[in-house]
């Protein structure tokens, strides 16, 4: 709760200090807001401390272990991507504040939707998330396929709420109850009416495969990631995506865990088509935005086997860490893109050609963010579907079988990068931006990926 508070007060002092026009100490307010919110939030991970003000909103929301994880981590994220945000948003003066304000609100939907106790405070967190990237998505407004993801986005986004409000008013309907703890009750000792109560979950099913763009509601997603600005792509691929799964699996496992009987079959078969759909249309991209959409479409394929895992202790734990190295490995491929594209105009696999030899040190960190993507052992990449796929087996071995081959999949279009930077014989003459910047957040994602292969118990161990 402390954390969200100061993100949100980090927000307005960002608006604020935009109006000075000073990008130094726009760069200070957020960037020293956004470590104090961490700060406080890994403090209260370490103590266990979830009293205090919880106990004021504790029916509306509430910060328990496992929302401070998950707030844990995106903060960390967040902080990588406003470091990044000083090159991606480089040309900006007048709306730099506005800029920066709108992703800190942003990121407090994300802290929202950890920690809803009520349906909802969990269309709250969505809507907060989710508007002010609608702006950020059209940011470039001279540029036409900026403003035809913004377009887009906010059609589907408006879309998805609407089928989302429509569950949300059936769940209500069927169990009497907003509360999350109560529908589960409901749920359990059969005071519900099975009709409208099942409609309103495959509803609510439907809304929230919207958000994270699952097959078959992903259509928006590569024209989106395609035409937005790079940071907004990178912020949209890795905290949109890791608040939406949260809030999937929370809301699955506190929820409608004692329906899980119903809600699993077509599930299993949302997670089927979106992994393998997505992994098979990646292969015949020859942009690397959309060829990133793809991957976190199919992505999303794999977090839904944690979701159908919901009954398993460590299923939380296990999408944890996947979304913390799935988001750090984006990151840092971001940061390689926007160094090599963006001042030569050109979003395809060629931009990369020869990068080893001009830029060694930015050619490994892109071959490690692939590798990882991938799942290439011992990167963390390979330990987070590990422990991810190991919550599913048991119940759905086939799905595992399947998830297992579209990774297989996966390498070839991950490898198009790497054999680019590295064995083409063509030498790009391309400009490269030597930005120190963008090189220390590179290198401090491939630091967290070091510790994360290392170490990757002890993230999953946050959440049991």
């Amino acid at each position: 709760m402390k954390a969200l508070i100061v993100l949100f007060i980090t927000g307005i002092l960002a608006l604020f200090a935009g109006l000075g026009g000073n990008r130094r100490m726009i760069n200070f307010v957020v960037i020293f807001g956004t470590i104090a919110a961490l700060g406080l939030t890994l403090l209260d991970l370490a103590v266990g401390d979830t009293t205090g003000l919880n106990e004021q909103f504790s029916l509306m929301i509430h910060f328990d272990r496992n929302a401070l994880a998950f707030s844990a981590t995106t903060l960390a994220t967040l902080l990588l991507l406003l470091g990044l945000s000083t090159w991606g948003l480089r040309g900006l003066h007048a709306t730099l504040g506005d800029n920066y304000g709108l992703l800190l609100f942003s990121a407090c939907g994300a802290l929202i939707m950890y920690s809803f106790t009520n349906v909802v405070m969990l269309f709250l967190g969505i809507e907060i998330l989710s508007i002010p990237l609608y702006v950020l998505a059209g940011s470039r407004r001279d540029d036409l396929a900026s403003n035809e993801a913004a377009l887009k986005y906010f059609l589907m986004g408006s879309f998805a709420t609407g089928i989302l409000l429509f569950g949300i008013a059936l769940l209500y309907g069927g169990s009497g109850s907003f509360d999350v703890k109560e529908i589960s009750m409901a749920i359990s000792d059969g005071r519900h009416s099975a009709g409208m109560l099942h409609t309103g979950i495959l509803l609510v099913m439907v809304g929230l495969g919207f958000k994270v763009s699952a097959a078959p509601f992903h259509f928006w997603a590569p024209d989106v990631y395609t035409g937005s600005p790079n940071l907004v792509t990178a912020f949209m691929a890795t905290i949109v995506k890791t608040a939406g799964f949260a809030a999937f699996f929370f809301l699955f496992q506190k929820g409608f865990l004692g329906a899980i009987g119903f809600w699993s079959v077509p599930l299993a078969a949302l997670a089927a088509l979106t992994m393998t759909l997505a992994n098979v249309t990646a292969i015949w991209q020859q942009n690397f935005k959309r060829m990133m959409a793809y991957s976190s479409i199919s992505h999303a394929g794999y977090l839904l086997l944690g979701i159908l895992a919901a009954d398993s202790d460590g299923s939380g734990g296990a999408i944890l860490l996947y979304t913390f190295t799935y988001s750090i490995a984006t990151i840092c491929a971001f940061a390689i893109y926007m160094v090599v594209s963006e001042p030569n105009n050109d979003g395809g696999f060629s931009a990369f050609n020869g990068l080893s030899k001009k830029e060694p040190v930015l050619a490994a960190v892109m071959a490690i963010a692939m590798l990882s993507l991938a799942g290439i052992p011992p990167t963390a990449g390979f330990f987070g579907k590990y422990f991810l796929f190991a919550e599913a087996t048991e119940k759905y071995p086939w799905l595992v079988v399947l998830a297992v081959i579209n990774s297989a999949i996966s390498i070839y279009y991950y490898f198009k990068i790497i054999i680019a930077m590295y064995f083409s014989r063509e030498e790009n003459a391309y400009t490269v931006e030597r930005s120190g910047i963008v090189r220390w957040v590179a290198l401090a994602g491939v630091a967290v990926i070091a510790l994360l292969t290392i170490f990757p118990g002890e993230i999953y161990k946050l959440i049991q």
